[in-house]
């Protein structure tokens, strides 16, 4: 992955910016574990998760935080989780994230996935919204959901969730698809 060009790491880095802009729940310009508590606690208050469920949602959050090294009392800086990330990305195998991506992908799948058809609607869609990015428009939300419902069934499935996830932590290319998992690029 060393042939990256300046462009694909600075779109890369603008992707991650607006990933950590967008997870920093509390607003203090940090990226912590507090955030991910905070995330794993909003999805569980808004889809009125059942224990089970909220534990799973709770331990996929944990388990990204880990992956960034966030232990109690630990602060990074937005724009430092954002360099991170983006140097991280860009030199670790693609195959090897996406098993672990799946792992904490799933049990947020599930959680989002309010009324357990295997698929989001738009409006359980806009639940992830309200708690990563309640700034944006239903205009927006409505956008960022038709692009990841890729087949056009009006619903996302298990697959495109994790693909757009996917594209969006992983790719370095700018497509459509990469634009709208956390909303708009900040």
């Amino acid at each position: 992955m060393s042939s990256l060009t300046e462009k694909q790491r600075a779109y890369h880095l603008q992707k991650m910016r607006t990933r950590f802009t967008r997870l920093d729940l509390n607003h203090d310009g940090f990226i912590s574990r507090e955030d991910y508590e905070l995330m794993a606690k909003k999805l569980q208050e808004y889809g009125k998760l059942n224990a089970e469920n909220a534990e799973s949602t709770r331990n996929a959050f944990m388990a990204v935080a880990d992956l960034l090294d966030l232990k109690p009392g630990v602060k990074v800086p937005v724009e430092e989780a954002a360099k991170k990330a983006n140097r991280a990305l860009s030199v670790i195998a693609q195959e090897k994230h996406l098993g672990f991506l799946k792992e904490t992908h799933n049990p947020i799948f599930d959680a989002l996935d309010l009324d357990k058809d295997d698929h989001i609607s738009l409006d359980e869609f806009k639940v992830y919204f309200q708690i990563i990015a309640p700034d944006i428009s239903q205009d927006e939300m409505k956008h960022s959901f038709n692009v990841i419902d890729s087949n056009k069934s009006g619903e996302i499935s298990r697959e495109e969730f994790i693909a757009a996830a996917f594209d969006f932590i992983h790719g370095f290319e700018e497509t459509e698809i990469s634009k709208v998992f956390f909303g708009r690029l900040l």
